[in-house]
């Protein structure tokens, strides 16, 4: 028999009733699953290499990760910039992401030098960090870096050539008695060229300008109406202007042949009255010895018979038609000026008299007289007030809201054009105050805007006068140091109109040509013409030669051609660049009072291909005198590096074995905002909204606040442009306005602040925060200035 062991028998039945007694199955039930396997989506650590030295505002891609150590999908997610999953598109918004899948990020770069930007990156919980730092901010060299983009066209509101017309013109006619010799208009001497006229005009490629003096020298002449007393007889003036016009084209002689050869460099000519005897006062005129009209009802406002008369003299004085084939006569005027200057003589040296004439009547004389101009001349562009000093911000803006606004609220909407003068005072009661540079940068935005808000769009200029007046040497005779100054202001404004070419009709510095007719004990300022011995002294004779000023004329006498895009680190170093064919122009002005040394950088072109440069240089001889030089250097190579002169003006001519190619293109607009002269209070935000910008792929941007503040207030307010700080230049255009070289300069400042804005910041609508930290003065006005670019500007 086999033994068993009923020890275990016993075990085993105790256990089974212990498994079904805690919810076990008996025998016959079937055994449970297995639990189920934990899934692992934490990836292995990964990490992205720190991107260093990178471009402003640049996409930066990181180096490629593969996502490791998990067996199924994780979640992915990013905070700032963006990824890409296996080569995939980028993008921010969370995802997933499997074992062996590749991730890249992309992260724009800070618009500031020397700053990092991070992303971070997580998976499944697992975070790395691509951080992007720029490089660091270039160190300012010792030189101005002038660059010249050969291939780039620069338009400014769809122009982009230089229009010797409208910026190379003298203030004289074409009919100027002037150009003569021996008779009385030139103290029956000749002149040391016979051909003086031809020779000018054709030499140097000058325009005429402006006559103010003909118009008064015919009113002289013609009859009162026997039926209407103050006014000009309509017979006489034709029997007068046929005339004029059968003498125009029948006198002959030298004179007259060189007239009409040049009659194409007067097409868009200035006519403009005095304020005597064509404000009616009661001034007689010179040989009628009868007056103007002075009645001013509701049928006959004061200023009809001034108009009346300024218009059957343009009428029947020119050619009838200046666009047809046939010409009876002088070419018709362009642009007509209501009066020249009439608020200095009626209003400023009359105050307190008992003949001040009031501003606003001055200005619906315009409208008047404008109404009746065009009853007989639809072709023709009437403008005023031909301002002589816009002081907009004296008194703290009362002259602006007593004189300028004030005409364009009552004469704007029916004038085509506004007139201005712009002067420099290099000399005035032992001060310098000068308008080139930000001061006139100021006058001309505040006028463009302000006729923007008003109007819904704005009026173009006429510069009628410009340059530089020396009070100290008012009573004395010619001398070098007066010439010096007045081309001294002369380059440096035309720089400044040059920028708006869309926005300046014409543009004339006050140079004549013998100005007898101003000749008091002494002769007369800025004259083309001078006698020999008024240069060599006694005994040299009387010819009539030419002045310093005739320097000017021929620095600028090549000029030409489409305008290519130039810019310069110093805003006191003024740059501007045409291209015509093979050969380019570089010009360059000093606003600066010392010496200035340039870098000058060419993109765009092949170095090899430059044939010749000749280099003209309008400087100032060191000595008492300082007189003005032209220097000219002709080299085999564009030199990377020049002086430039304190004040001085450079034009350099590049001849190339080929033409140019432009094949690039930068598109400039002004933007204005809609709202202007806001005071500044301390600590409180100004708010400016400009709006409809199209805002470019790239290029720049530069805000542009006119500021009229006392000298002893601060000129760096804290500026966002949506949210975007901004770092406010401590530099500006020309001078300080404080002082001068010598003396003090103005009573205190009134000029554009011009902020570079980077272009990321902008927006189709901008809101602009402007908080300065003290009381006084106003933003007379505001706005952007976007240059789109088709490339990257090099610089």
């Amino acid at each position: 028999m086999k033994c068993v062991n009923n020890t275990a028998k016993l075990l085993a039945s105790s256990i089974l009733l212990t498994l079904v007694a805690c919810g076990g199955s008996s025998s016959t039930e079937t055994p449970p699953p297995p639990p189920p396997v934990q899934k692992d989506t934490t990836p292995d650590a990964f990490a992205f290499t720190a991107h260093t030295n990178a471009e402003l505002e640049t996409d930066v891609e990181s180096n490629e990760i593969t996502v490791s150590g998990i067996d199924a999908a994780a979640t992915i997610s990013i905070n700032n910039g963006a990824y890409s999953i296996n080569n995939g598109a980028y993008i921010a918004s969370n995802s997933s992401v499997e074992n062996g899948d590749t991730v890249r990020l992309k992260l724009k770069s800070s618009s500031e030098a020397n700053q990092q930007v991070d992303a971070t990156l997580n998976i499944g919980g697992v975070k790395a960090t691509f951080s992007v730092t720029t490089k660091e901010a270039p160190k300012t060299p010792d030189n101005v870096q002038v660059s010249l983009n050969f291939d780039t066209r620069h338009s400014v509101g769809g122009v982009d050539s230089f229009d010797r017309q409208k910026f190379i013109t003298i203030h004289a006619d074409v009919t100027e008695n002037g150009w003569n010799d021996n008779d009385v208009h030139s103290r029956n001497a000749p002149n040391e060229d016979p051909n003086l006229l031809d020779n000018f005009a054709n030499d140097y490629d000058v325009y005429f300008g402006r006559n103010t003096g003909s118009i008064s020298w015919n009113l002289s002449r013609v009859a009162e109406d026997g039926s209407k007393p103050g006014f000009a007889s309509e017979d006489d003036l034709t029997t007068l202007g046929n005339g004029a016009k059968w003498g125009y084209l029948n006198y002959s002689g030298s004179r007259w042949d060189a007239v009409r050869k040049n009659q194409h460099r007067a097409l868009d000519m200035i006519v403009g009255a005095q304020q005597h005897p064509f404000w009616p006062e009661g001034t007689l005129t010179n040989q009628g010895k009868w007056a103007l009209s002075q009645t001013d009802t509701v049928d006959e406002p004061l200023g009809t018979a001034t108009g009346h008369y300024m218009g059957q003299f343009i009428n029947k004085f020119f050619d009838s038609n200046r666009n047809d084939s046939v010409t009876d006569g002088q070419i018709r005027p362009t642009l007509i000026e209501v009066m020249n200057e009439p608020l200095y003589d009626l209003t400023t040296i009359r105050e307190g008299q008992a003949n001040y004439v009031e501003p606003a009547d001055i200005f619906a004389f315009h409208n008047t007289v404008a109404d009746e101009i065009r009853k007989l001349n639809d072709d023709v562009l009437i403008g005023g007030y031909t301002v002589a000093f816009p002081n907009f911000d004296w008194d703290n803006f009362e002259r602006w809201e007593q004189r300028d606004k004030l005409f364009i609220d009552i004469a704007g909407e029916n004038m085509d054009f506004y007139s201005i003068h712009l002067y420099d005072f290099p000399a005035w009661n032992n001060r310098e105050q000068y308008r080139k540079g930000s001061n006139m940068e100021a006058t001309m935005d505040m006028l463009e805007q302000y006729s923007l808000i008003k109007f819904g769009d704005t009026r173009p200029l006429v510069i009628s006068e410009y340059g530089a007046a020396i009070h100290s040497m008012f009573n004395q005779g010619w001398n070098p140091e007066r010439n010096t100054l007045q081309m001294r202001a002369a380059n440096s404004m035309l720089m400044q109109f040059m920028e708006r070419p869309d926005m300046v009709l014409k543009t004339i510095p006050f140079f004549v040509v013998k100005a007898e007719w101003g000749r008091t004990d002494v002769p007369y300022g800025p004259r083309l013409m001078i006698q020999k011995f008024e240069r060599d002294g006694a005994g040299a004779g009387d010819q009539w030669v030419y002045s310093d000023l005739v320097m000017f004329y021929q620095l600028w006498a090549e000029v030409k051609g489409t305008r290519i895009e130039t810019h310069a680190t110093d805003l006191d170093i003024q740059v501007d660049g045409y291209v015509d064919d093979a050969t380019a122009y570089i010009i360059l002005n000093s606003l600066e009072f010392e010496d200035t040394d340039i870098d000058l950088n060419a993109f765009g072109i092949n170095s090899d291909s430059v044939t010749e440069v000749e280099i003209k240089h309008l400087t100032t001889l060191p000595g008492a005198e300082q007189a003005s030089t032209l220097d000219v250097e002709t080299t085999s190579d564009l030199p990377s590096t020049i002086t430039l002169g304190a004040e001085s003006t450079m034009v350099i001519k590049i001849t190339f074995n080929e033409s140019v190619t432009i094949d690039q293109q930068v598109e400039e607009t002004k933007y204005y905002a809609g709202e202007y002269k806001k005071a500044i209070t301390a600590g409180s935000e100004i708010t400016l909204s400009i709006n409809d910008i199209a805002v470019p792929a790239q290029g720049e941007s530069v805000l542009r606040l006119g500021v009229g503040r006392a000298h002893n207030k601060s000129l760096s307010p804290t500026i966002l442009v949506n949210g975007v700080s901004l770092e406010v230049p401590a530099d500006f255009r020309g001078y300080d306005q404080k002082q001068g070289k010598v003396n003090p300069g103005r009573d205190g400042f009134y000029g554009v602040l011009e902020i570079p804005v980077p272009i990321s910041a902008l927006r189709e609508n901008n809101q602009i925060s402007v908080t300065f930290a003290d009381d006084g003065g106003f933003i007379a006005s505001s706005a952007l200035q976007v240059l789109a670019s088709s490339q990257p500007l090099s610089r």
